[in-house]
C-alpha cells in the first residue's frame, strides 16, 4: 500500500471510506481521568449528514496549505488523514488532526499507525510540536493513539470541545 498527498481533484473520495465498526465500549472523561463505559453499539458508516457537514471543511483546509494524506491499495482508498496547516493552541505549537480513518477490512494491518505516523511528519515540518486530536470516544479509536504516544489534552481547546463535548481531546507529540 502507498500513501500520498491527495490532489484536489480527488478530495471527494475521502467519502468512500467504510467507517463502519462494532463497539463495545467508550470513554468518558471524569475529574481529569478516562473512565472506561460499556457501550454496544454497530456503525454502520458515515452517520447522517456527516458528509454533508464536514464537505465543506475539506476545501478551505486542502485550499489554506491543509495535507490530506490517503492510504491506497492499488487504486483503491482505504484510508486518510487530514492535517490542517493553521496553528494551533496557545503556544502556536499544535496542528489539528481534523480527521484519520481507515475502511473496516484495513484496520489492525498497521494503515492507521502509518497514516498517524505520517501526519505527524506533516506537522513536525509545518513546525508543529503536536497534533491536536478530537478522538471520538470509543475504545477503539481512544487507545489507538494513546498507543501511539497521545496524552490527555490539559486545556481543550474551548471551540473544538464546544463542537465536540463527548470527543476525548488529545495531544500527540510528533518527534
Amino acid at each position: 500500500m502507498i500513501i500520498r498527498l491527495l490532489e484536489r481533484h480527488e478530495l471527494d473520495t475521502i467519502w468512500q471510506i467504510d467507517r463502519s465498526e462494532v463497539i463495545d465500549a467508550i470513554y468518558t472523561l471524569k475529574d481529569g481521568g478516562l473512565v472506561l463505559n460499556p457501550d454496544q453499539r454497530e456503525v454502520n458508516g458515515w452517520k447522517p449528514g456527516t458528509v454533508e457537514s464536514q464537505q465543506p471543511e475539506v476545501y478551505p483546509c486542502f485550499d489554506r496549505g491543509g495535507a490530506i494524506i490517503g492510504m491506497f491499495d492499488n487504486d483503491k482508498l482505504v484510508g486518510f488523514a487530514c492535517v490542517d496547516s493553521e496553528p494551533f493552541g496557545a503556544n502556536n505549537d499544535q496542528r489539528q488532526l481534523k480527521w484519520l480513518y481507515v475502511s473496516s477490512n484495513y484496520r489492525k494491518q498497521g494503515a492507521g499507525k502509518r497514516l498517524l505516523d505520517e501526519a505527524k511528519s506533516i506537522a513536525c515540518k509545518q513546525g508543529a510540536s503536536y497534533l491536536y486530536i478530537s478522538a471520538t470516544p470509543s475504545k477503539n479509536t481512544v487507545e489507538f493513539y494513546m498507543r501511539h504516544g497521545a496524552i490527555l489534552a490539559e486545556h481543550p481547546d474551548p471551540k473544538l470541545l464546544a463542537l465536540e463535548p463527548n470527543d476525548i481531546h488529545l495531544l500527540c507529540p510528533v518527534k
